[in-house]
């Protein structure tokens, strides 16, 4: 079984990537916020530069755990939007 990392380890340990996280342990999960400002804690279940690279990936592991979240560990630039 994979580890559970905090918040804080994930972004130390995957900086400025796209992270998969399954199981995220969430602050409140009833009120709509950004992800990565409500995270807790999850298990790293894969981990990229690459964006796209990424939700192909999701789609052969999301059977594997019951909750599945993506978080980027960088800054994101003023006026950049993504779209997951």
């Amino acid at each position: 079984m994979q580890q559970m990392l905090n918040i804080e380890e994930i972004r130390s340990q995957y900086p400025n990537e796209w992270v998969l996280i399954g199981n995220p342990l969430l602050k409140n999960p009833e009120i709509q916020a950004s992800i990565i400002s409500q995270l807790i804690s999850g298990i790293v279940l894969f981990h990229s530069k690459d964006k796209r690279e990424l939700a192909y990936k999701a789609r052969e592991i999301k059977s594997s755990v019951e909750n599945i979240t993506l978080i980027y560990t960088g800054e994101i630039p003023k006026g950049r939007k993504f779209w997951l």
